[in-house]
């Protein structure tokens, strides 16, 4: 998933974390109705829906070709494997991070709609990772029920996302 974060000089206050959460509530509210529109069950009438699949494939374009032209001008940063929780997140990062510090962190969900979900996250750890990088663990702040309600299911139906995009592994050998 695309991820940034920058330091910050001082904790959040609570101005600025309900701030955040309101900003993240629209983000997360347009996020999951894509989502539930994708997973929203079919008509049962095949007939209508070989007649809505060119319309349906017409629009998925106009709605790409409109949000690369309203976000042509940011640049998503590299993706990067994520551990994500209501209560933490891990990553790598190319250097440690002072534990205690705190970071504004962005994760890109979607390609076409380039909003981030924004967290402010305080490092509690970094630790190398053997590869020339260290494992950054940070921890989030609490977030009311509704925003975290949205943001676990986000998270869910991401990491489906993702693991349905993940090559099919063959197993090869004979079976006992």
């Amino acid at each position: 998933m695309p991820a940034s974060w920058e330091p910050l000089d001082r904790p959040p206050t609570q101005a600025a974390l309900d701030a955040l959460e309101h900003a993240n509530a629209g983000v997360l509210g347009f996020l999951l109705q894509r989502v539930d529109l994708a997973t929203a069950p079919r008509p049962g009438d095949e007939g209508l829906t070989e007649v809505l699949a060119p319309l349906r494939a017409k629009l998925d374009l106009i709605i790409e070709m409109l949000s690369g032209l309203s976000y042509r001008q940011v640049v998503l940063p590299d993706p990067q494997d994520i551990e994500l929780a209501l209560d933490h997140i891990i990553w790598t990062a190319p250097s440690p991070l002072a534990t205690g510090q705190w970071l504004k962190t962005r994760l890109y969900f979607s390609d076409a709609y380039r909003e981030p979900v924004t967290l402010y996250t305080e490092v509690a750890g970094s630790a190398a990772d053997g590869e020339g990088g260290w494992r950054v663990h940070g921890a989030l702040p609490e977030m009311s029920e509704a925003v975290g309600e949205s943001f676990a299911r986000l998270i869910f139906f991401e990491q489906r996302r993702r693991l349905a995009q993940r090559p099919a592994r063959v197993a090869i050998g004979s079976r006992p």
